[in-house]
């Protein structure tokens, strides 16, 4: 008797939490509250990072509460059926094995966040690097998101024209004798790291440019071209050769674009600024 109080007594404060949330959801729903404004925000660097990073959150909570749970019963349950012999054997594998997949999930929603929040940091640095462009008349739109699967990290529009930027955050290792480990190098194929290399950078930033080119030039009516970027916030990056994706830091980015030569004129800056608005602005209070 006193195990199967026990047993319960680990299984409340879940209970209590779970039906906690539910009555909160609930009771918002009842109220009818909405939002003071009706207008739309842009969307911030890294929004999409930000809402799957609330999503395994909210995983790994589950998944770690369910080991928990499971993990009691292994201990308790087959203290509460001593007449039956098999029982605890039978309980003790069965919670086990759920108690050891429930905690192999959450070691897994805990390592996908930890690369999530990585990327965000990544993002939001090249973010805040760019906001220099504003006073040389670029605007900078985040997290545009691309007709089905996928978005495109940052976008830059002003004289010199449209860039699109592909930002991935490296952690930085030692490599062979004699390497500096926050050095990269972009032969045009393949990023070089001193532990490892990235051929798959150039061609995503790559194929970001050849659908924001097409988007835009639809929207537009007007030939849109768009240059592609893949920034490495933190690291010193040498281009070892002429190549259409540009491999740069996130500090380098503004005064490479700051130097191109101007290409477009005001009018077609405000009609490419706009289409990316339209698409930016969709996050409701």
């Amino acid at each position: 008797m006193a195990s199967s109080h026990l047993l319960w007594a680990g299984c409340v404060p879940a209970l209590i939490l779970l039906a906690a949330v539910s009555f909160e959801r609930w009771r918002h729903k009842r109220k009818g509250e909405r939002p003071p404004l009706s207008e739309k925000l842009l969307r911030p660097p890294g929004y999409s990072l930000q809402l799957k990073l609330e999503d395994l959150n909210d995983g790994f909570t589950t998944w770690f509460t369910a080991a928990f749970l499971f993990s009691l019963l292994v201990v308790i349950f087959p203290q509460t059926r001593p007449a039956d012999v098999y029982a605890p054997i039978i309980s003790l594998v069965m919670f086990g094995l759920i108690a050891a997949g429930c905690t192999v999930m959450a070691l897994w929603k805990l390592n996908q966040i930890r690369d999530y929040r990585r990327g965000l940091l990544g993002e939001q640095a090249v973010a805040e690097q760019l906001q220099s462009l504003s006073a040389s008349g670029y605007r900078v739109f985040h997290d545009i998101l691309k007709d089905g699967k996928g978005n495109i990290d940052h976008a830059v529009v002003g004289p010199a024209g449209v860039f699109a930027i592909e930002t991935k955050y490296r952690t930085k290792q030692p490599g062979k004798a004699g390497e500096q480990d926050h050095k990269a190098e972009f032969d045009g194929t393949k990023i070089q790291f001193p532990s490892g290399y990235d051929v798959k950078a150039p061609e995503q930033a790559r194929q970001n440019a050849r659908w924001l080119a097409t988007m835009l030039s639809k929207a537009t009516g007007k030939q849109v071209s768009v240059q592609p970027i893949v920034a490495l916030p933190g690291w010193w990056v040498t281009l070892k050769a002429n190549s259409d994706v540009k491999v740069l830091s996130g500090k380098q980015i503004p005064g490479f674009i700051a130097k191109e030569p101007a290409q477009i004129s005001g009018q077609v800056i405000q009609q490419i600024s706009y289409q990316l608005e339209q698409r930016c602005r969709d996050i409701e209070f």
